[in-house]
């Protein structure tokens, strides 16, 4: 949590407040492939913003989460966020397979909490090669090979609707 916090704060110059442990809702729950529903996650994630606030929520949990994608009902995914909404949620659970180490596990776990925020902030999937906004399009390669970063289209249109925002290191 401390290095999504660092991430957060240092790529997309946002304030970050930690909530306690909030316990899955059981309604999230997909039975037939023991998973957590991402978008039943996201509503539950909304109820824990006031409405009139600008706050965003980012959902963190280790358990398995999926979406529906095209025609798959039950799509494995590592994270969901609300395109210029208030929610989002990634799991560690498919970010720690195959990783090398401790560290590349937290470079995946912080590319994807800045990838699912940037949703929330407004910044829709980017085609840039390592941009950090790029589709993982079901791949953890795309999550490796990213710079974990903005790329230079995605910093300038974070920029544009958020002129008073410090630029990145």
């Amino acid at each position: 949590a401390d290095a999504v916090e660092r991430g957060l704060r240092a790529e997309l110059q946002v304030e970050v407040r930690r909530m306690n442990d909030v316990p899955l809702p059981r309604a999230a729950y997909y039975a037939p492939r023991h998973r957590y529903r991402a978008d039943a996650l996201l509503d539950h994630l909304h109820t824990l913003v006031p409405r009139a606030d600008r706050a965003r929520i980012i959902g963190m949990t280790d358990v398995d989460i999926s979406t529906t994608k095209g025609r798959v009902f039950d799509w494995g995914v590592f994270g969901l966020g609300d395109l210029d909404g208030s929610a989002c949620v990634i799991s560690t659970h498919r970010l720690r397979r195959r990783a090398r180490d401790t560290a590349h596990v937290e470079f995946r776990v912080v590319s994807t909490a800045v990838h699912e925020v940037g949703h929330t902030l407004g910044l829709d999937h980017c085609v840039e090669p390592r941009c950090v906004m790029r589709d993982a399009e079901g791949s953890i390669t795309t999550v490796d090979t990213s710079t974990g970063r903005l790329g230079p289209e995605c910093r300038a249109e974070l920029d544009a609707v958020r002129p008073s925002a410090p630029r990145g290191p």
